[in-house]
């Protein structure tokens, strides 16, 4: 499967496998990081840059620039998103790099509607969103993350395997979702099962 890296951010800290990759697009400060990886190809810039004037000029040289307007009611990552959607690329084989920590519950929400409605991974500083389609079996590894949550958006039943405090075929909706967080992967992986489209939050503190 062809796979899009999209980030906001710069990745120094994050181990990436670049020939995982056949198209990069960078958003904000992403831009100015993926623009500065000289052995990457197929390299796109979209936002609307209003924190990298200086970078605009080099960026529009390159032919491949996006620019957005300032004054507008979307996220920049979303139309990155939508461009990857539109150039051909599966939902499944987007993965998205964002600079947020767990801190900024606007943002936080912002992302979790994001994951929600184009099914796409993404990547925090501290945390990892991954959604889950209806009656979809999955192995989730469990990385370097520490807790494991689910976040259910309607009446869902879930199965998992693997987990400190396992599920079998139990429903929950959205009054009951305090009995989903911070539980944990034991070994190096779990199995998962939901009834509705959902997202699980793998965190550190």
């Amino acid at each position: 499967m062809k796979k899009c890296l999209i980030t906001t951010k710069k990745l120094h800290k994050r181990k990436i496998n670049w020939d995982d990759y056949d198209f990069f697009i960078g958003v904000e400060r992403g831009a100015k990081f993926i623009y500065n990886q000289k052995g990457l190809k197929n390299k796109y810039y979209i936002s609307d840059f209003d924190s990298l004037l200086d970078y605009q000029k080099k960026l529009k040289k390159t032919g491949n620039l996006i620019l957005l307007e300032k004054n507008k009611n979307f996220a920049d990552t979303e139309e990155a998103i939508k461009y990857a959607l539109k150039i051909g690329y599966q939902k499944k084989g987007l993965e998205i790099f964002v600079n947020e920590d767990l801190g900024r519950k606007d943002h936080l929400i912002n992302i979790f509607n994001i994951s929600r409605k184009y099914q796409v991974l993404i990547y925090g500083n501290k945390f990892k969103i991954t959604p889950i389609l209806e009656n979809e079996n999955v192995i989730i590894k469990k990385e370097n993350y520490k807790y494991f949550s689910i976040f259910v958006f309607e009446k869902t039943e879930i199965t998992t395997k693997g987990l400190k405090w396992d599920l079998n075929k139990k429903e929950f909706n959205l009054e009951s979702t305090t009995n989903l967080i911070s539980n944990q992967i034991i070994a190096e992986q779990c199995k998962v099962k939901f009834s509705k489209l959902s997202l699980i939050i793998q965190a550190n503190d």
